[in-house]
């Protein structure tokens, strides 16, 4: 089974992987700065609405460790 906090954790790999690829891709001129902030926090933005679905399914629970927060 999939859950929510499952799903969270990895929109939140995802944030860090997109950020160290794309900028490579800025500098090597396949997408503009732009572009790649939009992606990166559009992720961001699918993170936020996880966590608020995490914590109404487990709210007394420390879902976290300190690096995967936001």
């Amino acid at each position: 089974m999939i859950t929510t906090i499952d799903k969270l954790r990895c929109v939140l790999r995802e944030i860090g992987y997109r950020k160290h690829v794309y900028r490579r891709r800025v500098v090597d001129g396949f997408m503009t700065e732009a572009q790649a902030k939009r992606e990166v926090e559009l992720m961001k933005a699918i993170a936020i609405d996880y966590r608020a679905m995490a914590a109404a399914e487990a709210p007394q629970a420390e879902l976290f460790t300190e690096k995967e927060r936001l």
